[in-house]
């Protein structure tokens, strides 16, 4: 007699196995390209954020133009090397506006008050504003920190720790006084 062999149907353990080892690969991936999605986000929202308030100070600037215009240490919009927390708390309020002041008390005021926006909206900034006619440094290929302290152009240099490094930065590592200006604005032309 004789005997017929069934096939067999279904699946063995190693193809699941497979198939689970595969697909917990492909939800790996999916994962790191949601939170690189996030990190970049949120850097983009700081970004947008600096870009916003180096806009507000321009239009403050250019709404003081004697103070302003001004290569001295009576342009109290001119700052060195500030970074966040080297200022006493600002109070919110008090100041010029709840009182006409003079042109140079105004400027003071828009600065206090700024930096402490500044400070609140950019993690670890670090903030130059100065008269400068370059700059870009064009050998090194990135914005410098340094300032020429000639020329017409008033410029808002602003620095800040990012929520993610990328993966081919040369800047990896080092500290954040070190890192080049994330972005530079005009404020004032000559």
């Amino acid at each position: 007699m004789a005997t017929s062999r069934q096939a067999s149907t279904g699946f063995s353990l190693v193809e699941v196995l497979v198939s689970i080892v595969v697909l917990s690969i492909g939800l790996l991936g999916s994962i790191g390209m949601l939170l690189t999605a996030v990190r970049t986000g949120k850097e983009a929202a700081t970004f947008a954020a600096a870009v916003n308030l180096a806009r507000d100070l321009s239009e403050k600037v250019r709404m003081n133009p004697g103070v302003a215009a001004r290569n001295d240490a009576a342009n109290t919009y001119l700052v060195a090397n500030w970074t966040a927390g080297s200022d006493a708390p600002v109070a919110a309020g008090g100041g010029c506006a709840a009182e006409a002041c003079n042109p140079e008390s105004l400027a003071a005021w828009d600065m206090s008050e700024w930096k402490r926006r500044v400070a609140k909206a950019l993690p670890g900034a670090r903030l130059s504003i100065c008269f400068d006619d370059k700059p870009w440094n064009a050998s090194a290929g990135e914005y410098e920190w340094a300032c020429s302290e000639a020329g017409p152009n008033v410029v808002v240099k602003l620095g800040w720790v990012p929520h993610a490094d990328a993966a081919n930065s040369k800047h990896d590592g080092e500290p954040q006084r070190e890192r080049p200006p994330r972005l530079v604005m005009q404020l004032v032309s000559g």
